[in-house]
């Protein structure tokens, strides 16, 4: 099939205006997440529509991604996709907000089928052979190579034929309403307000004091700006240790010009400069707050805390073990145990004995009370 390379906004529009006629069409994205530029960027889109497939190319310099995103929202048009979890968080990121979405990953997860690519899915269920050879790309790269072009238009071309098989196969073993609920779940998600570079980490704080953490976050906040301004991620220009040397050592960026590992752009007395004046406000900062230095910045619980924390989780194992565990046991015997790892897995579980049930779909609550009914377990006051 002729893939249709997209990148003018004129071609664009063309696409919104034929892909808003179908009741379907596949999607997918190549992004890139702080892998090679700074910040999580979508690359390429892809759309199927079942007789032409576009990939359009966000990144010319001649197009404007949003002007396809309307139809990308239209709650009449599905859209067809595989594993959209990052995907669906790019799109949230840009305000784009994608409804009707119909991902053949839980599809297959409640059919039971091992956990695997898209393309030993496709090869399993279609008998076709999908190229994978450009999946590592940097899809940052222009122009794209016809390797890259194919592997892209892959990524979309089967899913159509895909859903087809899958519905027969979910239609014929009662389960097809339980994927239209999993998917309908898209539809009340926000991810718009996520921090996708996620710098800063509670593991970070280990080994350092509460001083030396006020340190380290103001060098990471300073680090992370400096590298939006290179169009770079943060590891490119140092990595975390290095940073951390800096915060439980500042008089280390004394000798800047001669530090070794860091990207040349900032190996500079102009970059030492802005640097020693970041560190010096940081500690001037900690010490009007009076932050210790010798205090772990890692929070250590009481020993009443502690044990109050560790008798609430052994009430939730227990309890999950007691009721959870055999309705588990009876999900895997009549669907399988990857559906049963799909429907019922242990960290749902223990939220359900924990009373975090937002988002649970109708018939995952129905099958615990169906199962619970006949294993004569008690779980009222859970549901």
């Amino acid at each position: 099939m002729d893939i249709q390379y997209i990148a003018d906004n004129k071609a664009l529009q063309d696409v919104a205006s034929e892909i808003s006629k179908a009741d379907e069409f596949a999607i997918d994205l190549e992004f890139d997440r702080n892998r090679y530029r700074y910040g999580f960027n979508m690359c390429l889109m892809q759309v199927y529509d079942g007789n032409e497939c576009y990939v359009i190319d966000p990144l010319s310099s001649d197009i404007d991604i949003q002007g396809i995103f309307p139809v990308i929202e239209d709650p009449e048009i599905q859209k067809v996709v595989f594993a959209f979890g990052e995907d669906l968080r790019l799109f949230h990121s840009m305000g784009c907000f994608p409804k009707n979405l119909y991902d053949l990953d839980a599809a297959t997860s409640l059919l039971n089928f091992q956990p695997a690519s898209l393309t030993k899915l496709i090869k399993q269920v279609l008998e076709i052979e999908v190229n994978s050879s450009s999946q590592q790309s940097n899809w940052f790269r222009r122009p794209l190579s016809e390797d890259q072009l194919h592997y892209a238009a892959d990524d979309v071309l089967y899913l159509l034929d895909f859903k087809k098989e899958l519905s027969k196969i979910a239609d014929e073993q009662g389960v097809l309403e339980w994927i239209h609920q999993e998917n309908r779940i898209f539809n009340h998600l926000d991810y718009s307000d996520e921090d996708h570079n996620n710098l800063i980490k509670d593991k970070d704080k280990n080994n350092l004091t509460v001083f030396e953490w006020h340190l380290y976050r103001k060098l990471m906040e300073f680090f992370d700006e400096v590298a939006k301004s290179f169009n770079k991620p943060v590891y490119h220009l140092a990595n975390k240790k290095l940073i951390q040397d800096l915060a439980t050592d500042p008089g280390k960026a004394e000798n800047w010009e001669n530090t070794k590992g860091i990207f040349g752009g900032i190996k500079n007395a102009s970059f030492k400069s802005d640097l020693l004046k970041v560190i010096k406000e940081a500690i001037s900062e900690a010490e009007e707050e009076n932050l210790s230095k010798n205090k772990k910045a890692s929070y250590s619980m009481s020993k009443e805390d502690y044990l109050a924390m560790r008798r609430e989780q052994n009430r939730i194992n227990n309890l999950k073990d007691k009721l959870m565990k055999p309705i588990q046991n009876k999900i895997a015997e009549d669907f399988g145990t990857h559906a049963k790892s799909f429907i019922l897995p242990n960290r749902l579980a223990k939220e359900i004995i924990a009373g975090k049930t937002e988002l649970m779909p109708d018939y995952k609550i129905n099958l615990l009370r169906k199962y619970s009914n006949e294993l004569q377990l008690d779980i009222s006051d859970f549901l």
